[in-house]
């Protein structure tokens, strides 16, 4: 009988590759009446991105809100915006691919040439590119015997959308507001009946100015819920999401007569969400032929798939150090931009979630000026997820700082935190069946064969190269796995 291999063809949607850019954008302002920067406050958002052959082509927005001493020891603020384009190359990518990215400013510095202050602003970018994967494999066919066996394939989407909202609260009387920072945390992500369903929590930080040139700070937690609509949101799918603050904006309103202020804060936010899917294939894990030895070539395949979404409080404390160091007595004024980095390292225990967290301080000195320096805190302590791998993110709420004794500064927070747990996975399958060598067919009515203790039913007839159900029924009194000393009976029709 002529060897014919049957195949069957999947197509899928998954992870191409996952990478890590920096690009480096600056801005200039006039440095003629800036005394001393007291904060820099950053805000980044994509508007582009793109594949092409062999790279990534993303583009995004940089605000900058630079918070400062004039000549004359006066607090102000000034604003500048920046366009930017990077890319970043991976052979695997292709026009057909999308892409993902997320922008973080990773670094701020600044440095005045002539009459100008220059800033400059380190921004990575993580970006995820997701495609079309076909595997083509074998399902049996004419002149062979397979084996089948369940595969589970991992596939993975991205859908993404946007909100706006607003928010208004009442503070105590205002003159200004110098700054203000977002940060947003997922605390849980539902999916069905088409559409997605993401908890988060953002935290708004005010700093303001207020009467005789004083800054405060503010701190607001608001609640979070964003609706999607997916096609893909049926049926057993895991999903986790990240939004960021597309663009927000605050509007204090004064009551003189009440010496109250009303803030509104306008914002929109971005979601991107991914939904991770496990579609079952019946593939035939293993083959051989009567006819001819069978040349199999196998295939691999990878994919992730999220198993948990945890979310977790922690509370930190400790000594924090201070950069620059203060150098003159002054009073603490506020605490702004607080933020955290955090990861997730694997111990003989679990996880490890380990970071550290800063803040701009601004301190008033005797003489009525400012002083600023960053606060950093590390922190480490265990997380409780079942996972092979697990990623974080977090907000910083409730930042409490005092100067103790001995010049020391304490601070303490806490952290909500958004845990992803994800297990990697990696299957195999046989994409090619091609007829090597003939057998040389056994003239004898009977054979007999000593078996290998362990061998299964399939292991025997693939040795032997019999069809396993004949040799099934030829042999009823064997049970597999055979014992050590087993024989088996082969016999043949004498033509």
């Amino acid at each position: 009988m002529e060897l014919k291999p049957q195949y069957e063809t999947y197509r899928y949607t998954g992870e191409i590759a996952r990478l890590q850019s920096q690009s480096i954008v600056e801005c200039r302002l006039s440095g003629s009446e800036i005394g001393s920067i007291l904060a820099v406050q950053t805000s980044v958002s994509p508007t582009e991105c793109a594949c092409a052959d062999g790279e990534v082509r993303y583009g995004g927005k940089l605000t900058l809100c630079v918070v400062y001493e004039d000549g004359n020891r006066k607090v102000c603020r000034a604003e500048r915006g920046a366009e930017f384009f990077h890319k970043a190359a991976n052979a695997d990518v292709s026009p057909a691919c999308f892409a993902k990215v997320a922008l973080a400013a990773e670094n701020v510095s600044y440095r005045r040439e002539g009459s100008g202050l220059y800033i400059s602003v380190v921004v990575g970018a993580k970006t995820t590119v997701y495609g079309t994967r076909q595997m083509e494999y074998l399902v049996g066919g004419e002149g062979m015997f397979t084996k089948k066996e369940t595969l589970s394939l991992r596939r993975s989407v991205c859908v993404s959308g946007e909100t706006e909202a607003e928010d208004e609260f009442e503070t105590d009387y205002v003159g200004d507001i110098l700054l203000h920072s977002e940060n947003v945390v997922v605390t849980e992500v539902k999916v069905g009946a088409g559409q997605i369903e993401i908890e988060g929590e953002l935290n708004l930080h005010v700093c303001v100015l207020k009467e005789e040139d004083n800054i405060v700070s503010y701190e607001r937690l608001i609640p979070l819920r964003l609706q999607i609509p997916c096609e893909d949101a049926f049926g057993n799918v895991n999903a986790s999401a990240r939004i960021s603050v597309k663009s927000a904006n605050l509007v204090a309103g004064v009551d003189e007569e009440k010496r109250k202020c009303k803030i509104v804060f306008s914002y929109a936010l971005l979601a991107d969400c991914f939904l991770y899917a496990t579609d079952e294939l019946n593939v035939c894990a293993d083959a051989f032929s009567p006819q001819a030895a069978l040349e199999l070539e196998k295939k691999k395949g990878a994919g992730r798939y999220l198993t948990s979404l945890v979310k977790c409080t922690e509370r930190v404390n400790g000594v924090a150090a201070l950069s620059p160091t203060l150098q003159e007595e002054c009073t603490l004024a506020a605490a702004v931009l607080p933020r955290a980095e955090i990861t997730c390292r694997k111990t003989d225990n679990g996880f490890d979630a380990e970071g550290v967290l800063n803040a701009e301080l601004l301190f008033k000195t005797a003489d009525g000026g400012y002083r600023s320096s960053t606060l950093s805190l590390p922190f480490a302590f265990p997380v409780s997820v079942d996972a092979a791998v697990v990623e974080a993110d977090c907000i910083v709420c409730g930042l409490n700082v005092r100067r103790a004794r001995g010049g020391e500064t304490e601070a303490e927070a806490t952290l909500k935190i958004c845990l992803r747990g994800y297990d990697e996975t990696e299957w195999e399958y046989v994409c090619a069946a091609k007829a090597g060598e003939k057998r040389e067919e056994s003239d004898a009515a009977i054979s007999v064969f000593a078996l290998r203790a362990g061998e299964g039913l399939w292991e025997v007839a693939k040795r032997l190269a019999r069809d396993p159900d004949e040799l099934q029924r030829s042999n009823p009194e064997l049970e597999f796995p055979v014992k050590d000393g087993e024989r088996v009976f082969v016999y043949r029709q004498i033509k």
